[in-house]
């Protein structure tokens, strides 16, 4: 009896260990991000982890490693190709250094100077051709060993921060501001505005020593983290250098196809899922940051009227001369303005409900800008 008895527990012990290898990881992915570790995006990101490991059912796990943990934010895309990190997470323009058809993707300024918005963008991305021209971005344009899913939408971003009120872009464009670097700069200078970029742990000290007399980072929930608003008192949160913002996530390709399709299928899922979890925390978050800088005495000023056709003028002139240069960005810039055509008539007409919704319940005082 006691031997059956051991035995039985042999056998149990056994099957224990082989329940628990067959519900081991089998496959890991390491995202390599280009955000802090305190960034609000990374909560889409674990959200992401969270479904990926779920879905899978512990086959597949997600590691995210914090900007710098491997490589540099620029050397990520590189990184991945060359499967030194399987995943990564950034901004097509980050990669612009290759080809600069990558602003295009993941920041058309000024809506391309068209008008797109960023839910547009996202429906070329998945309804149009955008998908297929992003991983051809990748790995044709640029001969990296990647595929790509540009998934956090998290535009619009402010206009910026500034010291007072300005009623003109002629006043604006005396100022010394800080703002992206490449295409957003160059677009700046084009309309007469002299731009200057940095990093973001620069703009503080560069603004104390007045070296800068304006800035722009991201949208409330950043910018008060990174302590804008004891500098300026003055927000304009309507901007169009990224009013269109979207992030990727990349996979090395190689790793990627040697997956199982039903983990490939899970990955796939779960990037569409981003899309939705980022659109809703945006609005959560910058609305709460917002509240309480008004609150804290931040004053939201209206971008003068005549900047939005002076920036989209300055955008088409100088993405014009990139088409020039280079003829895969003006294959994706064509497939841009095609879809304009498309949708921009509807998106108007559409978000035009949306503002005159709000804007009467705010006249009729049901709604008010944070200040009661």
């Amino acid at each position: 009896m006691k031997k059956l008895g051991s035995l039985c527990l042999a056998l149990l012990l056994a099957f224990g260990l082989m329940v628990s290898q067959a519900h081991a990881a089998k496959y890991e992915l390491k995202i390599q991000t280009a955000l802090t570790s305190s960034s609000i995006y990374m909560r889409t990101l674990e959200r992401f982890k969270a479904n990926v490991e779920k879905l899978s059912n512990g086959e597949l796990t997600v590691e995210l490693l914090a900007a710098g943990a491997i490589v540099k934010p620029f050397e990520i895309y590189g990184a991945v190709s060359e499967n030194l990190v399987n995943g990564g997470m950034a901004w097509t323009h980050y990669n612009s250094g290759l080809n600069p058809a990558g602003t295009l993707f993941s920041a058309p300024c000024g809506g391309i100077g068209y008008g797109l918005d960023q839910a547009s963008v996202m429906s070329w991305i998945f309804e149009g051709e955008g998908g297929k021209l992003l991983n051809e971005y990748y790995q044709v344009a640029c001969k990296q060993d990647i595929v790509a899913w540009a998934v956090l939408p998290m535009g619009p971003e402010a206009f910026g921060w500034f010291h007072k009120t300005y009623k003109s872009l002629a006043e604006i464009n005396k100022l010394k501001f800080r703002c992206p670097p490449g295409v957003p700069a160059e677009i700046f200078k084009e309309m007469g505005m002299p731009a200057v970029s940095m990093g973001g742990p620069d703009i503080i000290p560069a603004a104390q020593k007045g070296v800068i007399d304006a800035a722009e980072w991201i949208a409330p929930a950043e910018d008060i983290a990174m302590g804008f608003d004891q500098i300026w008192k003055h927000l304009y949160l309507q901007g169009l250098h990224q009013a269109l913002s979207i992030g990727d996530i990349v996979i090395n390709k190689t790793w990627f196809e040697s997956l199982p399709p039903n983990l490939r299928a899970v990955l796939e899922i779960c990037l569409k899922v981003c899309v939705v979890d980022q659109n809703n925390d945006n609005i959560k978050r910058h609305s709460e940051a917002l509240r309480k800088l008004v609150q804290s005495g931040v004053t939201l000023d209206e971008t003068p009227a005549e900047y939005y056709g002076a920036f989209m003028k300055a955008t088409r002139t100088v993405f014009g001369k990139y088409a020039k240069k280079d003829a895969f960005f003006k294959k994706v810039m064509d497939s841009e303005i095609a879809w304009a055509k498309l949708t921009v008539p509807f998106q108007m007409r559409a978000n035009g409900l949306y503002y005159r919704l709000g804007k009467t319940a705010m006249d009729e005082g049901l709604i008010t800008d944070y200040k009661k």
